[in-house]
């Protein structure tokens, strides 16, 4: 679980923490850096779980406009089986400024360095403490993305396992593809290869699709199933099935693309919460509650907050909808602030309220901000 995140010198994130629970809520009008946040997360998952370049997941066009330095700093704490992980990041730009690269990486369990990439040479440590011999490096990635690990290095590999479960996405679903040729492990930022996700994830949890279904069948009437039918070579289409209403033994089946952009929406939401279970997931979504009615929005809240601390580690959403503003960020809420355009800051309540409003409406009214 992600308790906490600092930013420097990213975007509108200037000297930015932020502090996290189990289950959180972030506001803040349009521009405050919510998403900016989400993007820095996903962005550290990529280097360190994934193995993308340093010049490929950081910009020298996200430097912050409200800085005069070059380097970038970030810093994110966790906390796994009951140990405390910090894991500190510095990136700037390279001496051409063709792209960002990395300048010093630290990874520590208790306070204790796991490794060390500083000055050109990298140290690593195995889980009594002991170092092992140190060499220079120039290092394209992470370096803890990219150490092989063994028996002796067990901590390195539970950092990279949780990484690896961060679900980051900002669901679209206009933009879902309806067919893929691959099972990709990891969602697109605007959840485009949702299928392709499906078709990886399903294999993955054939004992979660039974509960999937019957949450689908209560949130989606008329619900049936559904599944991934042959649509030519190496490629599947997702197929939903509903029942006819004037006939309970007969069912229609559609293609994922004939649904409404609500309906994909909701089978989308649904499929996080019920196939992220293989492994250790915390789920970034930025506005999930987009394209559903009032009325489907806090049965999946419910449901996504009652699974955190078990088949969840954590659930974290930015969103402006009242119904998850009400259900979510009364003790929940990190409230997000910018002067003018200046650089954001981040307090757990509303800079004011009104008495018997609820913060939906107070947000509404613009009373949070005065």
């Amino acid at each position: 679980m992600v308790t906490r995140l600092y930013v420097d010198n990213f975007r509108c994130l200037v000297n930015f923490e932020l502090k996290l629970d189990e289950t959180n809520i972030l506001l803040g009008p349009n521009g405050s850096g919510k998403t900016s946040v989400l993007d820095v997360l996903r962005r550290i998952r990529d280097l360190v779980a994934r193995g993308v370049r340093t010049r490929e997941a950081f910009q020298v066009g996200d430097l912050s406009l409200l800085q005069k330095r070059s380097e970038q700093r970030f810093e994110l704490d966790l906390q796994i089986a009951g140990s405390a992980y910090r894991y500190a990041l510095c990136i700037q730009p390279a001496g051409d400024r063709s792209g960002m690269q990395l300048s010093e990486e630290i990874l520590e369990h208790n306070g204790r360095p796991i490794l060390v990439f500083q000055e050109g040479t990298l140290r690593l440590y195995d889980d009594d403490g002991a170092q092992t011999p140190s060499f220079p490096v120039e290092l394209g990635g992470s370096g803890v993305g990219l150490v092989r690990t063994s028996s002796s290095t067990r901590r390195l590999n539970d950092f990279r396992q949780v990484m690896a479960g961060l679900v980051i996405a900002g669901p679209c679903p206009p933009l879902f593809r309806s067919e893929t040729t691959s099972e990709d492990e990891y969602l697109e930022p605007l959840m485009q290869n949702f299928v392709a996700w499906y078709r990886y994830a399903a294999q993955e949890n054939m004992g979660a699709i039974a509960g999937l279904f019957g949450a689908l069948g209560e949130a989606l009437p008329g619900f049936e199933s559904m599944d991934l039918a042959e649509s030519g070579e190496n490629t599947r289409a997702l197929k939903v099935a509903f029942r006819r209403p004037t006939d309970e033994r007969g069912v229609d089946r559609y293609g994922f693309g004939q649904l409404s952009d609500g309906q994909r929406m909701l089978i989308a939401l649904y499929c996080l919460v019920f196939l992220s279970t293989n492994r250790r997931v915390s789920l970034f979504l930025d506005e999930p509650d987009n394209y559903l009615a009032l009325r489907e929005v806090q049965p999946w809240l419910a449901e996504v907050v009652g699974r955190c601390g078990s088949v969840l580690d954590q659930a974290v959403v930015a969103s402006h909808h009242p119904v998850t503003i009400d259900y979510m960020a009364g003790a929940k809420g990190r409230w997000f602030y910018r002067d003018g355009n200046g650089p954001v800051r981040v307090g757990n309540e509303p800079q004011t309220t009104g008495d018997g409003i609820s913060l939906s409406e107070t947000v509404a009214r613009g009373w949070d901000r005065e």
